[in-house]
């Protein structure tokens, strides 16, 4: 915490202090060993060591003299050019647009950096929130829907030469530096999930094959293991995506915001499936 022109000097001090206490320590102790005996000087050197423990205690809150905080990784913090406010939100684990997300995670495709790991709040954090939360569920649901197809759009208008590099970026993009933050995050959706679970009346306890035949049905499988983006995989993966939100905006209805029956939504989705297929 010394100035910058003062640090060499206070360095100097600190390392002579050391050594000096370092020199005459051992006589002094011996001495005192030799006249009031081993067990005095031990408890001597107890004392002196619990005396500067707390006379240093105060330095715990002058920056610079605790213990650094560990630095955040790039999918831990926003980025130059970032919306600070809406990453911050995100890495608090606060609803932000599905819209606004997906900015952030597109440009750091876009600057070759790696996505956001979004954090998860704990049920009971949200449990009074979840009214809201259903509520922006259509809204996210059709821009993801929309954004499927546009990804589709673009990977297909790509020349054939770039786009295994478009998927490989994609790879790299979805890369994390910790894979104990993405395995934490993994471990709180579960929990979330269970907890939602038993608060809505179910009871996973008694029967938990009906919980899982539950999941299957509603989240059915969109990349099996995981597999790495592929010119042999990527569109029969973004479909796949793609049904899953057209199924579930034709759950929601209509789209009064944007009069957009579900029957054009299902007609795009349709549209596009065909396109593929030709």
């Amino acid at each position: 915490t010394s100035p910058p022109d003062k640090r060499g000097l206070a360095q100097g001090v600190n390392i002579t202090v050391m050594n000096l206490g370092a020199a005459v320590s051992p006589f002094v102790l011996g001495a005192i060993s030799d006249m009031a005996g081993t067990p005095t000087a031990i408890w001597i050197c107890i004392a002196i060591s619990f005396i500067a423990a707390l006379i240093n205690i105060p330095l715990i809150w002058v920056k610079g003299c605790n213990i650094p905080a560990k630095p955040r990784t790039g999918e831990k913090k926003p980025l130059k050019g970032e919306d600070k406010e809406m990453v911050e939100k995100a890495l608090r684990g606060e609803w932000i647009p599905a819209e606004a997300l997906e900015e952030i995670q597109e440009e750091r495709y876009n600057n070759k950096q790696p996505y956001l790991v979004v954090p998860v709040r704990s049920y009971e954090e949200e449990k009074d929130e979840l009214k809201v939360l259903r509520k922006r569920a259509k809204e996210d649901f059709i821009y993801y829907q929309r954004k499927y197809n546009e990804y589709l759009h673009r990977y297909n208008t790509l020349p054939a030469s770039e786009r295994r590099a478009f998927c490989d970026q994609i790879n790299r993009s979805s890369e994390v530096s910790n894979q104990d933050e993405v395995d934490a995050v993994n471990a709180d959706v579960g929990k979330w999930f269970a907890d939602y679970l038993i608060d809505s009346g179910y009871h996973p306890h008694t029967d938990s094959t009906a919980i899982k035949q539950l999941i299957m049905t509603s989240f059915p499988v969109v990349n099996k293991g995981g597999a790495p983006f592929h010119p042999l995989n990527i569109e029969r993966i973004l479909l796949e995506y793609q049904k899953g939100y057209t199924r579930l905006i034709e759950m929601e209805g209509y789209d009064e915001g944007n009069e957009m029956r579900i029957g054009r939504v299902l007609q795009s989705a349709r549209s596009v499936i065909y396109m593929q297929s030709i």
